[in-house]
């Protein structure tokens, strides 16, 4: 109930003040599990994503946005939980895989998943390598992907920003990608890697970015050593 009225609370202001475009919302199966595979971004992509999507979808997210100090922190948790989140801790393989766990039950009680397939927000502005999380669920529950790219969020909220902007978006979902010739080889590394790619793709022809084989988080990664080198190397 806290869920549903959140969702209609914030439904009203987004589509009054941020007037987002949305399209292909007819893809989006009307009944059964379903998996929403989107770029990301802007830090509110996800919740975006789940107001706007016609059907219940719990979004997959960091464990740390539910574990922030302080009162500001617990209202942040209160918040992704009554909007859906399921929290994924990246820190080992065993509990990346309990939050895919999660993940998949919800899709096998008929719900929708959604999941950034880069895993963390772009750096500039172009589409990364997926991670075969997104993979590995379609192929486990035969959920049909569909492939979502936002355009603009990024505006709304950009990196470091302390509060919304007002500006438009578009959200454009595209036509839903199963995956019958590989059934039962969700374990198969070079299959999950394959789907991956190809859903990368959808997205990026939703979106129009640059695509760049290689990973968000090591891009992120190595600037920020390079800005910890350079703040400690001597003048």
């Amino acid at each position: 109930m806290l869920r549903m009225l959140l969702r209609r609370l914030l439904l009203i202001p987004l589509k009054l003040v941020l007037r987002p475009r949305v399209s292909g919302v007819e893809n989006v199966p009307d009944s059964g599990p379903f998996i929403i595979a989107a770029n990301h971004l802007s830090f509110f992509d996800s919740i975006f994503v789940a107001l706007l999507t016609p059907r219940r979808l719990y979004f997959i997210g960091k464990q740390g946005w539910l574990e922030m100090p302080g009162l500001k922190g617990r209202l942040q948790g209160l918040f992704f939980r009554a909007v859906g989140m399921v929290s994924v801790d990246g820190t080992s393989g065993s509990a990346t895989m309990a939050g895919l766990e999660t993940s998949l039950r919800i899709l096998r009680e008929g719900d929708g998943i959604g999941v950034h397939i880069e895993g963390t927000r772009s750096p500039d502005g172009r589409l990364y390598k997926g991670n075969t999380g997104t993979a590995w669920l379609a192929l486990r529950s035969g959920a049909p992907v569909v492939p979502c790219g936002l355009t603009g969020t990024e505006r709304v909220h950009p990196a470091g920003a302390k509060r919304l902007h007002v500006a438009r978006f578009d959200v454009r979902f595209g036509a839903p990608m199963t995956f019958p010739e590989h059934a039962g080889r969700a374990d198969d590394r070079r299959v999950r890697r394959s789907v991956t790619d190809r859903i990368t793709q959808e997205i990026s022809a939703l979106t129009g970015q640059e695509y760049v084989d290689m990973y968000a988080a090591t891009v992120k990664s190595r600037a920020a050593a390079e800005s910890r080198a350079a703040a400690a190397s001597p003048e």
